[in-house]
């Protein structure tokens, strides 16, 4: 068996890369894409290796994956699409009409969906001071909601990463997280989906794309297209549910003075962050406001007021 190399023509720019096999028995079809943030490089060395041992490894059903679905956002190391500066990954399912990225976000929406995959699996990226994650998207419109965020969450829990679920409902459709590609594949077409956030941005750290290979065979195990289960990765966080949080909020500006460190356990009152002057007087410290854990810190030491000092899971209740 081989890979198979073809590519999608875009409305405008350079054609998206695809790279797919198919292993000739009946199973599920897995869309696998990465890089929509095309400053998360991650994606893309997980994706070369997949490439490389699903040859050997497939058993049943099909994998398509997406190298990169931001190949300028990619080449200049920018978060957005560069033609207008939005974020893909909050368009979907796009437009065939208007702004680049609206028309982009629509030509992938629709080759994926016509796909008709049983499985998305999206790769992304934190912050270098994170521990990896899987998340799982809020079911909002889709009948049989139970069922699907049961599907949801047995393949997050199936990569071995610790298990956030989302936002409330209410700041997830706020942030238009239901327009991510992974929320809009759940909530539009009832598809289970998970996001893979392993490893640092703008470069590929080589044991970042191990983990978040592993995690993505332990999601390909789960539906059985392979038999490579995902051991838990050493930062693995039990005990949930758990959901995504934004932590305390700075009230001035200053430097920013980390007191935690990514997979530390927090109780009410733990003080997660201290702001000071340039010269090192405490302006104010910032402490957890319930129990849980650091999931990642900001890739910042300059902060001004309304900063979120930490990324952190509480319990989702």
């Amino acid at each position: 068996m081989q890979i198979e190399h073809s590519e999608l023509e875009m409305p405008f720019g350079d054609p998206l890369p695809l790279l797919s096999i198919d292993s000739g028995r009946p199973g599920p079809c897995v869309v696998v894409t990465a890089n929509i943030h095309g400053d998360e490089a991650t994606g893309v060395g997980v994706v070369h290796n997949l490439a490389r041992c699903l040859p050997d490894l497939i058993l049943r059903g099909s994998v398509v994956m997406y190298p990169t679905l931001n190949p300028a956002g990619l080449a200049s190391c920018e978060r957005v699409l560069p033609s207008d500066g939005q974020d893909l990954n909050r368009l979907f399912p796009g437009r065939p009409r208007g702004p680049a990225s609206e028309r982009h976000a629509h030509a992938v929406w629709n080759d994926v969906t016509a796909r008709c995959p049983d499985v998305l699996i999206d790769l992304h990226t934190d912050a270098a001071g994170a521990i990896p994650y899987a998340i799982i998207d809020r079911v909002l419109r889709v009948r049989e909601r139970r069922k699907l965020n049961l599907r949801c969450a047995k393949l997050a829990a199936a990569s071995g990463l610790t298990v956030l679920r989302e936002y409330p409902r209410d700041r997830y459709v706020r942030y238009h997280l239901d327009r991510s590609l992974p929320g809009a594949i759940v909530n539009h077409c009832g598809i289970p989906a998970v996001t893979l956030e392993v490893g640092p941005r703008r470069r590929l750290d080589s044991v970042s794309v191990a983990i978040g290979t592993e995690a993505a065979l332990g999601i390909l195990s789960s539906v059985g297209v392979v038999n490579m289960p995902a051991r838990p990765d050493p930062a693995f966080k039990g005990g949930g549910p758990w959901r995504r949080e934004s932590g305390p909020r700075t009230n001035h500006t200053g430097v920013l003075v980390p007191q935690v460190r990514p997979g530390d356990t927090l109780e009410r009152g733990t003080p997660i962050a201290e702001v000071r002057t340039i010269q090192g007087d405490v302006l104010e410290e910032l402490k957890a406001r319930s129990i849980g854990f650091v999931v990642a810190l900001p890739e910042r030491t300059h902060v001004v007021p309304g900063v979120s000092c930490a990324t952190v899971a509480v319990r989702d209740r």
